[in-house]
């Protein structure tokens, strides 16, 4: 109840309507191609390295294998595929984590770079940044990203396939 003079709060908005005026994608300084091209070289340097870590032991495991008993076996022909198969994952867990929770991998951050939402301006959920990661292989097609730099090239905004599915920008910070 109100006191006489006082008037009545108005009622809540029916419906929320967002302020307008340009998304926080507008904001930005897009990404050049060198500076992404830089980046994905130390990422997969990263991975090469890591990869060299686990491969080394297998194939020194291999080498003893083949030159004692004259075959490779099938069992380590399976460690082969399985390690083939862990180095596809830990490819795709290591972008989709660094760019779903920072939006930038340590290659980004040594050139200042970092994934964005086009929408909200901050990094990419998990699911964003794995569409992202798994539309690498068409970006990589034929060669060394080489559509997705053409793409990104053609777009306004700098944005390769993986971009334009998730809804994301690369900027620079």
């Amino acid at each position: 109840m109100s006191t006489p003079g006082t008037p009545l709060p108005s009622p809540p908005p029916s419906s929320f309507v967002p302020p307008s005026g340009p998304s926080p994608a507008h904001q930005y300084r897009y990404s050049g191609l060198a500076a992404r091209f830089g980046a994905v070289v130390i990422d997969l340097l990263v991975l090469v390295v890591i990869a060299l870590v686990a491969a080394v032991p297998l194939g020194i495991f291999t080498g003893v294998t083949r030159w004692t008993t004259g075959t490779l076996g099938p069992l380590l022909a399976l460690a082969w595929v399985e390690f083939a198969i862990m180095t596809v994952v830990l490819w795709i867990l290591y972008f989709t984590y660094f760019e779903g929770t920072s939006g930038a991998t340590p290659g980004k951050r040594v050139f200042n770079l970092r994934v964005v939402s086009v929408a909200t301006g901050q990094p990419p959920d998990l699911a964003m940044a794995l569409v992202r990661t798994l539309l690498r292989i068409i970006d990589w097609l034929p060669f060394l990203y080489l559509l997705g730099f053409i793409v990104a090239e053609l777009t306004s905004r700098k944005q390769r396939i993986g971009d334009l599915v998730a809804n994301t920008i690369v900027i620079r910070t």
